[in-house]
């Protein structure tokens, strides 16, 4: 009899295992990059919008190259935003690596500056020609650019204020939350 109930409780041990492991309650959990269902044109409209309403670029337009703007963003999207032909901007979304801390495009880059102020972690790069922008927000990392040396906006030269600067990391910030897997 008391072989029996050896049997039933080594049994009964390995039932237990295995449910436990099957529920997930004894593995370890594994970070899972999760797609977005919205589209590029979701993307892109928004961008077109923020370069012609927030900045006051006249005449923008957006260059869809080979991809259609009803395609899901997926784990991933760009958007270019033209005036007469030429990139004057970019917005781009990615759902991060599990082993990413920070976008990709930061590491060995200094130039990027870590900004303060912000719901979500921003980073800022300012050149002559440009200015670009990264955030991380729920495992998706962000990136505008907007080419300032490309913009025409009549006789004078584009130039990008302060507060152009903090409105296009907010844009950045809720592009990215909300079309990103989450959103």
């Amino acid at each position: 009899m008391s072989i029996i109930m050896g049997r039933v409780g080594a049994a009964a041990a390995i039932v237990a295992m295995f449910l436990l492991s099957s529920c997930g309650l004894n593995s370890e959990k594994k970070p899972v990059m999760a797609e977005s269902s919205h589209t590029r044109g979701e993307q892109c409209d928004r961008a077109l919008g923020f370069f012609s309403k927030e900045l006051g670029i006249p005449t923008v337009d957006i260059e869809y190259e080979s991809e259609a703007p009803y395609e899901e963003i997926g784990l991933g999207a760009h958007c270019t935003v033209t005036q007469t032909d030429l990139a004057i901007g970019q917005t781009r979304l990615r759902a991060m690596l599990p082993n990413e801390s920070e976008p990709a495009l930061l590491k060995g880059d200094l130039s990027y500056i870590p900004q303060s102020g912000y719901d979500e972690k921003v980073w800022i790069k300012t050149t002559a020609s440009a200015v670009n922008i990264a955030t991380k927000v729920d495992g998706w990392q962000g990136t505008l650019t907007i080419n300032t040396a490309q913009i025409k906006t009549g006789e004078s030269k584009f130039k990008i204020s302060d507060q152009q600067i903090r409105s296009a990391s907010q844009f950045l910030i809720s592009l990215t939350k909300e079309l990103g897997a989450e959103g």
